[in-house]
């Protein structure tokens, strides 16, 4: 059975921390209100990637999203007809629009609100989040709407602590813009021969220095380039600052870096001309 990482991997978050007990409690907890996971972490996008490879992973039929910040004035349109009077309407927000369609959706189907960026919403509306996630009802205006709490789930995504209520009301997660404590990776990691761990133990100690702490997919393209291209300094430069994430690059070209650079292609040179006295004794 594939597990909760690998599908998270699947759909564009990749992590060596496990979050399936996190996801256990927020599924199996019986809660009375509308069920609500507060994404919080390190500053950064890394916390709204999470919550839609969660959402996929967890294979609701609806992920709706929305990102508070963004959203335009909607232009109001009123046609007056000689001697006729029109109420002056407000425009229905955008976040009201959503907040109904999720509503809406949950009556049939397993659905997911993703709200990002909360921290830039007027402090209204966490309170009506609140609100909602205890009566169950979105209201504005003098309409209503109700959402099914057995096939609704919110993910709020915020850089600034929750409403104090609204926070009671959730399980919260914490996502790390960085990975936990850097891996050593091993050749088997990456489905590398053992001749590769040469060239594989001086480039963990660089990526070390760097503060990088690579996925394996991402460890893997760039033993790619390693195995296949990188010949110069200049190559193995442009082949980390293009596959990894999270390199400052003037680091990466800062002269501190150059005895661990200088270590990484040593042994790469090696590993290649032992690799050439290979193939010319299988020639003769």
């Amino acid at each position: 059975m594939i597990s909760l990482k690998q599908k998270l991997a699947e759909y564009g978050f990749e992590s060596r921390e496990s979050y399936d007990y996190a996801v256990h409690c927020l599924l199996e907890n019986p809660v009375e209100t509308v069920r609500c996971l507060n994404v919080d972490g390190d500053p950064g996008r890394r916390k709204t990637a999470f919550a839609h490879a969660l959402a996929q992973a967890l294979g609701y039929e609806q992920v709706l999203y929305f990102e508070f910040g963004v959203e335009k004035p909607v232009p109001q349109v009123i046609r007056v007809h000689e001697g006729e009077e029109l109420p002056d309407e407000p425009p229905t927000l955008p976040f009201d629009r959503i907040m109904t369609e999720a509503c809406a959706l949950s009556e049939a189907e397993k659905t997911i609100l993703i709200l990002d960026q909360l921290h830039k919403a007027e402090f209204q509306q966490h309170i009506r989040l609140y609100e909602f996630t205890r009566k169950k009802v979105w209201a504005y205006s003098d309409v209503k709407f109700h959402a099914n709490s057995n096939n609704l789930m919110l993910f709020l995504v915020s850089n600034e602590v929750l409403y104090h209520s609204l926070q009671q009301n959730s399980f919260r997660v914490w996502i790390s813009a960085e990975g936990p404590e850097a891996m050593v990776i091993q050749p088997q990691d990456l489905d590398l021969d053992e001749s590769s761990r040469e060239w594989l133990e001086p480039l963990n100690k660089l990526l070390i220095e760097l503060g990088l702490s690579p996925a394996i997919s991402e460890y893997k393209k760039l033993a790619y380039d390693i195995e296949s291209h990188v010949r110069t300094e200049e190559q193995l430069r442009v082949s980390i600052f293009g596959w990894l994430e999270n390199v400052d690059r003037s680091r990466l070209y800062s002269r501190s870096m150059q005895p661990h650079v200088d270590r990484v292609m040593g042994a790469i040179e090696s590993g290649m001309g032992i690799q050439e006295e290979i193939e010319l004794s299988s020639g003769n």
